[in-house]
Formats: C-alpha cells, sequence, structure tokens
C-alpha cells in the first residue's frame, strides 16, 4: 500500500464517499493487480491462519532452549477458575497472545501480525473479540483492512521491526492496529 499517513486515507475516503476499509481494499487490489473477490480471499486466508494457529495451541510442546511452552494453558486455567483481575475477554486475549507466541518460539505456524516479535496482538484481540461478540466474519475482515492500512502507515512513518526500534515498535505498532480494527469493528 502506498498511503503515508492516516490523513490521506481519511481523505480519499471523504473525497470518495467510501469506507475508510473499502479506500485500503481498492488500494490493494490495485497495488496488487487483483479482483475485489482475491483481495478479500487473501485476508480472509490470513484470518483463518490465525484461527488455526489459536485452535492448534499445544501445551505440551516446548521451545528449543525450553524457557517456552505451557504457559497458554497456565494462564486458561487461570482465567477459568477466576484468579485473574482483568476479567474473562482480557484474560481471553492474554490466553491467545501467549499461545501465538509459544507456537512462535516453538516453531509451529507464526502469525507476524505485524512481526513475529508481535506476533500474538492482533489474531489475541480480534478473534477474541469476534467470539466474545459474535461478529460477523464480513465486519472482521473490514476490520483487517484497517488494521493493514493503519500498520502500513507506521512502517512508511516509524519503524514495525523490533531490530530497528525494539520490541516497543512491535508490540506498539500491533497494539496500535489491533486498536484500530476494533474501534471499527465497534462502530
Amino acid at each position: 500500500m502506498s498511503f503515508k499517513s492516516l490523513k490521506e486515507i481519511v481523505d480519499c475516503a471523504n473525497k470518495e464517499k467510501k469506507p475508510f476499509w473499502r479506500v485500503i481494499l481498492e488500494e490493494d487490489m490495485s497495488e496488487r493487480m487483483v479482483s475485489e473477490e482475491e483481495s478479500f480471499g487473501t485476508m480472509k486466508g490470513m484470518y483463518d491462519t490465525m484461527r488455526m494457529a489459536d485452535a492448534s495451541y499445544d501445551e505440551k510442546l516446548k521451545s528449543a532452549s525450553g524457557l517456552v511452552g505451557g504457559d497458554g494453558k497456565k494462564m486458561k486455567e487461570a482465567v477459568e477458575a477466576g484468579k485473574t483481575m482483568a476479567g474473562d475477554f482480557i484474560g481471553d486475549v492474554m490466553v491467545k497472545a501467549l499461545k501465538m507466541g509459544e507456537s512462535n518460539a516453538c516453531m509451529k505456524r507464526i502469525v507476524a501480525a505485524p512481526t513475529a516479535g508481535a506476533c500474538g496482538v492482533l489474531p489475541a484481540v480480534l478473534i477474541t473479540y469476534e467470539q466474545f461478540y459474535k461478529i460477523p466474519e464480513a465486519k472482521m475482515l473490514e476490520g483487517m483492512y484497517i488494521a493493514a492500512g493503519v500498520g502500513q502507515v507506521i512502517a512508511e512513518r516509524a519503524c514495525i521491526a523490533g531490530a530497528q526500534g525494539g520490541c516497543q515498535a512491535e508490540i506498539g505498532s500491533a497494539s496500535c492496529m489491533a486498536a484500530a480494527a476494533i474501534t471499527y469493528i465497534r462502530g
């Protein structure tokens, strides 16, 4: 995508009287020379991969160092036992984020959204929100376009790579992308 600022996307949306997510979708279609169906298919594939990575979590798997593994299960047990201070929704987000991070560290499916270091944030927030609030998949995919557009602007104007901007760049950009998607989905 070629957007350099959120203002640029908003201005384009206002000028063309289109939703923010549609402007990002159409930019993707133009840039990759694909149809709307193909663009949505790619985005759906990414979202399905996030859901699959969550569903295929193996609590017995340990990283090569032995330092990572099983924490997703422990967190799930704490949430189910009511031992967390954050409540069920945030507890579930943390469970899913840990599961994604552990799968990454154990060399299973890596959901780099936007980076492997921040792999748990966007999937954890979106999947949990969809499950808790029974959001239609089409709306979730629109939210994914919002996240992609915001991520592109961050990558263009700052950085998303831990090697360049530290862990804050990875987690901060992923958190911003998740917040933007959920803000849109919530209306």
